[in-house]
């Protein structure tokens, strides 16, 4: 271990944070520091001033262990409204290079939404976006009708590449998939965020066996709701390079401080229709001549999209009150 001089400046990378406590990687070492007191005097709109990846200035001491004196100013961020209160900002993640929405194909059933509400956080702050589709290999029996009878996993991808976003099609157990998540995740600091039982740990094992993530069946109940397995963000360095942040599943993901007028920005087939509309103020919900809504009747806007838009313009607007 290197020594530690009996009172030295540096700065690290924080890569878990358990209650005021945080791991932060210095040189390749682990310290576990507390964070001054000071960093927490204002949390009426934050709830986490420090986060996974955030770079910090921190005080080593050789006796005392050391304290962590200032977060460094961040280039992004995945934030979403604080679970349960949503009254406060949580930093999910800072200083990425890109977003992997994970989604599962069945155990438990895709939900378009979540991704979509994902998808406009990391639009929200202009982040690389790639979605997985994951656990394929459960899908052999769910064609239907809603997917036109083509597997739900290509139905989706082909959807979701029409918008300009990479989606990949993956399973942990049959090893779909891997190879090219292996090749996107290498030299980039990426978080995976989606659903609890949605097989992020597991994707993560298949990438590189020897992070060891915990993992969990799912649940009967949890086939529909997915269960946790991650109790913490937690940042890992990958063998092959890079690192990669493994997150708890989320129940919801709300977008705090979001403007009514920001919503329609963070779904890119809406962006050629803005200014165009009849009023100024158009919500595109209800106003007459409005060209969103006639996309959305001609289905050159999916009403899949078109109605997690209206949740987050609700969401905006009541927190706009």
């Amino acid at each position: 271990m290197t020594s530690i001089p009996p009172e030295s400046t540096t700065t690290g990378l924080v890569i878990r944070i358990d209650a005021r406590r945080c791991h932060v990687e210095i040189e390749g070492e682990v310290h576990l520091l507390v964070p001054r007191g000071r960093l927490f005097e204002d949390r009426r709109s934050v709830k986490n001033p420090i986060a996974v990846g955030d770079r910090v200035r921190v005080l080593l001491d050789a006796e005392a262990g050391g304290t962590i004196d200032e977060v460094l100013p961040r280039r992004n961020k995945l934030a979403r409204s604080s679970a349960g209160e949503g009254t406060r900002e949580q930093i999910m993640v800072a200083n990425l290079d890109q977003v992997l929405v994970v989604a599962s194909i069945a155990e438990p059933a895709f939900r378009s939404q979540m991704v979509d509400r994902i998808v406009a956080g990391a639009e929200r702050e202009g982040l690389l976006v790639r979605i997985v589709l994951n656990k394929v290999d459960l899908e052999q029996d769910l064609t239907g009708a809603t997917t036109g009878g083509v597997l739900p996993s290509e139905h989706w991808a082909n959807f979701y590449e029409s918008l300009g976003y990479t989606c990949l099609r993956a399973s942990a157990t049959t090893g779909v998939g891997i190879e090219a998540l292996r090749e996107r995740l290498c030299d980039h600091l990426t978080v995976l965020c989606g659903m609890s039982g949605v097989g992020k740990s597991s994707l993560l094992n298949a990438i590189d066996p020897e992070l060891k993530l915990r993992v969990g069946l799912v649940s009967v109940r949890g086939r529909r709701e997915g269960r946790h397995t991650t109790t913490h963000t937690s940042l890992s360095r990958l063998s092959g390079g890079g690192h990669v942040v493994d997150t708890p599943g989320v129940r919801n993901f709300g977008l705090f401080g979001l403007d009514p007028r920001e919503v329609a920005e963070l779904f890119v087939e809406m962006r050629p229709f803005l200014g165009t509309c009849n009023f100024d103020d158009c919500s595109h919900t209800h106003e007459p001549k409005c060209p969103i809504r006639a996309a959305v009747e001609d289905n050159a806007i999916a009403g899949s999209r078109y109605d997690a838009y209206k949740e987050l313009l609700a969401e905006a607007k009541a927190g706009h009150l």
